[in-house]
């Protein structure tokens, strides 16, 4: 599909693009293509789905293992040219995106496991960024890097590079484990029940090294967070490792620290992940990670796209049901691991959780050591950043960098003496170590700019919206206010205490659809529809007079997500768009 010989899509209009790639799927040409050629067996079932039922995607992965693309993906960067049909999928489980034609070439998405990665790597991607892509990297809301703009000739270059400094995109894109995530300040966090990052890297290369944990069903997502300080969303997540400790005399368990196995989180599905009833010890949570995923391997819906996520496989067996599962193929490995049956009840309450402490200054639980928590712009960073930033790194801390699902970064361990000259080189590169409520707390996805699924360009708007709120307000009490451009909502605006999606209007203008009071961990909720479509440039005039209807109505000290939560459905509306009407 990338000779020299065939034409590319790109020769095409966009509007003619979309109609054969409608075209395409209606006549289901690209399975046709990817089924056995004639004379080779036809196998009866994957997974147990009979052949003939599988979707153009499950037929591709059968044909070909995403781990035998090198070769493909090496002559469409030697002629110069761009994937196509079900290949832009399957590049896709080496991080490289076609994101044609919200933006030229690729968009390489990273996997940054645990969130962390070394200051040098940092650096050298600053390197990668401006001699081999557009000159800048997002954070993504999992704690992950993307770079853009990767022309088709250099997929390869880009790919090489990566592995030459220690980093790879493996499994960051289509039906793999993504990005697995940490708790931030795992390690040095004075509040934390247990370091779980080895046990999520040690998970990172299970799975990077087991052929047989690619190409599942659909993506799958995966965290640990250390009951500390600073969240993760662990419960977004399809499987979520919590720690939690487990006080004596409890139920016959021993006393100490153990991982609280939460399951099926999907917020963009409607769904947080639930508590299973279960907890493990953290160093069976690999063992225990695989035996899910084996499950999830054989029951997943091969055959509808929409349903192939965790979730649905829930709903259909039940939580109990995939928890045995699980446990018959930790048996059957013999690893000697168990889920132990104990209820949340029966743990200590989890901390509280500082929804700004990822930003400014703060106190590590070693004597002296301070991390500094780094305000980006909606997650973005120039290459002079990039290695700015992993300079400060080497210079000054551990050579320890830190990524946020809040599309924000930290560098631990900086000694006192140390702290004012990182503060003021820092802030020489063009950052901050402060930031509003509304800074702090924004999050978008890549938008308009970079997605063809999205309506709107959701970076500009979210930094255009905290720029005007926190010219008019200084909050005592956060407001993160998640912009996601279409229903996929990759920033997941329905956890935001503003959550904003994106939209058009009649007349073809950007807009969104407004939502209120969403939350995760302890402040757990989907957030409910105010208003919409909202046209962008009216945007700003609207949420300055939602937080101001806040400011003056909450009871002392009331959160905003407090406040929303407490007014009923038929109240909603009216409190916050009769007055504007009016």
């Amino acid at each position: 599909m990338c000779g020299s010989n065939q034409t590319s899509l790109e020769s095409f209009t966009p509007e003619q693009q979309q109609y054969l790639e409608n075209l395409i799927q209606q006549l289901d040409l690209q399975a046709a293509f990817t089924r056995p050629p004639a004379g080779e067996p036809v196998p009866v079932s994957v997974h147990g789905t009979p052949y003939e039922d599988l979707c153009k995607e499950e037929l591709a992965k059968h044909e070909t293992h995403p781990w035998d693309l090198w070769g493909k993906m090496s002559r469409c960067a030697e002629d110069g040219r761009m994937p196509q049909g079900v290949d832009v999928f399957m590049f896709k489980h080496h991080g490289m995106f076609n994101v044609a034609p919200a933006q030229p070439g690729y968009m390489c998405r990273l996997r940054i496991p645990a969130c962390r990665l070394r200051g040098d790597q940092l650096a050298m991607l600053g390197d990668l960024a401006e001699e081999l892509a557009g000159g800048y990297a997002h954070v993504t809301t999992r704690g992950n890097l993307q770079v853009r703009e990767i022309q088709p000739e250099n997929l390869i270059a880009v790919l090489q590079r990566l592995y030459d400094i220690g980093l790879t995109s493996k499994g960051a894109g289509a039906d793999s484990v993504r990005n697995i995530t940490a708790s931030p300040w795992a390690g040095f966090d004075p509040e934390e029940l247990a370091d779980l990052t080895p046990h999520a890297l040690a998970l990172h290369h299970h799975i990077l090294n087991s052929r047989d944990l690619h190409g599942i069903p659909r993506k799958f997502n995966i965290s640990f967070d250390n009951g500390g300080t600073v969240s993760c969303v662990s419960d977004t997540n399809d499987i979520a490792f919590l720690a939690a400790e487990v006080p004596p005399n409890n139920a016959g368990v021993e006393p100490g620290v153990y991982c609280r196995v939460l399951v099926g989180g999907i917020t963009g599905h409607g769904d947080f992940a639930r508590d299973t009833g279960y907890i493990v010890r953290p160093e069976d949570a690999v063992a225990v990670s695989d035996a899910m995923l084996r499950v999830f391997i054989e029951h997943g819906d091969r055959t509808n796209r929409k349903k192939a996520r965790l979730k649905y496989v829930l709903d259909q067996h039940g939580i109990d049901w995939y928890i045995q599962r699980s446990q018959d193929k930790l048996d059957e490995a013999g690893a000697g691991v168990r889920f132990i049956k104990l209820s949340a009840d029966a743990c200590a309450p989890r901390k509280p959780i500082d929804r700004q402490a990822h930003i400014g200054v703060r106190p590590q639980r070693q004597p002296g050591l301070y991390s500094i928590g780094v305000a980006l712009t909606i997650g973005k960073l120039q290459p002079d950043q990039l290695r700015g930033l992993g300079g400060i790194a080497q210079r000054y801390g551990s050579n320890d960098i830190r990524l946020t699902v809040w599309q924000n970064l930290i560098v631990p361990d900086i000694h006192e003496e140390d702290v004012d000259d990182v503060v003021a080189e820092v802030e020489a590169l063009g950052l901050r170590t402060n930031a509003s409520s509304f800074a702090a707390g924004a999050v978008a996805c890549t938008g308009r700019f970079g997605c063809k699924f999205a309506s709107t360009h959701t970076k500009s708007h979210a930094a255009r919206l905290v720029d005007d709120l926190q010219e008019r307000f200084d909050l005592d009490q956060p407001i993160n206010i998640h912009l996601t451009g279409c229903p996929h909502s990759c920033a997941q605006h329905y956890i935001g205490d503003i959550g904003l999606l994106g939209a058009s209007t009649e007349d073809g203008r950007e807009a969104y659809h407004v939502f209120l009071g969403g939350g995760s961990d302890l402040d757990q909720g989907l957030a409910r529809r105010l208003t919409g479509p909202v046209p962008a440039d009216q945007l700003s005039a609207l949420l300055i007079h939602v937080v101001q209807v806040y400011l003056d109505q909450r009871e002392p000290g009331e959160s905003f997500v407090a406040f929303t939560r407490r007014q009923p459905d038929d109240r909603l509306v009216p409190l916050f768009l009769e007055t504007v009407a009016a």
